[in-house]
Parts: structure tokens; C-alpha cells; sequence
């Protein structure tokens, strides 16, 4: 990794986190509505995007109110999803990936509530709302994103670019 990579990753990583922070409320809990999440769909076009949002995830969940098993618990649910999302070869496939594994954090939630709650409700909670984050809202935002010539070159790696016109 170079260091425009690196820098990359880490500019990526600390607006995922800022992103999550900003709007804290709505962020956290069995109910989540994380812009930052969008930003999922980087990995889809460069790989190098599932370390920094990784990190940035685990930064992220710094502030959850579920405490330091956030920190494992969400940033697994990240990684994996992001992993997925680096190895499918549509976009719209891509973006179900963390919707997918969005039973993960719904086990969390229960293993961590005081209250008896439905692990069927919240996963589909939890599964609703990273469907509209990344598929409804993702998906559009970086097909037009990826049109453009300067977001190409300063945000995906070359090598990737063919991936681009097959989604």
C-alpha cells in the first residue's frame, strides 16, 4: 500500500466514523439509520476500502451504547460484510450483503438488552434499514458517482476501473 492508498483509507475510515457520530441517535441501536454505511459500497470497487471502513466502524462503535462489544461485535458484522461485497460481481448484489449478515447484530442486540425483545423483529429492523441505506440509497448514489472521471481517479484503483462497467 502507497501512501496515497493509505491516506485513502484513512480519510475513508475517519468519515465513516464522523458520519456515524454526527447523528448518534439514529446511529446506534436496534433501529439504525447510518449514512455512514453507503460507504460499504467503496469495497465493491477497490478492496482496499474493507481494512479502512473496518477501522472505521471499530472507531465508530467507540461510542455505541451497547459498550466495547460493539466494538467486536459491529466491526465483525462490517468486515464480513464488506469481504462479500469486495467478491460479488453486481452492485445491487453487493449492497444486500449488509442487510445479509444483519442477524449478527441483531444477536448482539438481544445478548446485550436488559429488556426481552424479539431477535426476529430486531434483525429485521436492523435488515430494513441497511437495505434503504446501502441498496436504495448506496446503489444510485455510486452508479452516478462512479460516472464520474474525477471520483474514478481519485477514489478507485485503476486496476478496478473494468469492474466498474460490468456492474
Amino acid at each position: 500500500m502507497n501512501s496515497k492508498q493509505l491516506t485513502r483509507a484513512a480519510v475513508v475510515a475517519a468519515i465513516y466514523a464522523v458520519l456515524t457520530w454526527i447523528l448518534p441517535v439514529i446511529s446506534y441501536g436496534p433501529i439504525q439509520f447510518r449514512f455512514s454505511e453507503i460507504l460499504t459500497l467503496l469495497a465493491f470497487y477497490n478492496p482496499i476500502y474493507i481494512i479502512s471502513i473496518t477501522i472505521g466502524a471499530a472507531i465508530s462503535n467507540l461510542m455505541s451504547p451497547l459498550g466495547i462489544i460493539d466494538i467486536f461485535v459491529g466491526t465483525f458484522h462490517s468486515f464480513i460484510s464488506l469481504y462479500f461485497i469486495s467478491k460479488s460481481k453486481s452492485l445491487f448484489i453487493a449492497s444486500l450483503y449488509p442487510a445479509l449478515f444483519s442477524f449478527i447484530i441483531g444477536f448482539e442486540i438481544i445478548l446485550m438488552s436488559t429488556e426481552s425483545l424479539s431477535f426476529f423483529l430486531i434483525t429485521s429492523q436492523i435488515m430494513l434499514s441497511e437495505f434503504i441505506i446501502v441498496t436504495i440509497i448506496g446503489v444510485p448514489v455510486f452508479k452516478a458517482l462512479s460516472k464520474n472521471s474525477k471520483f474514478r481517479e481519485v477514489m478507485l484503483d485503476e486496476d478496478n476501473l473494468n469492474h466498474i462497467a460490468n456492474s
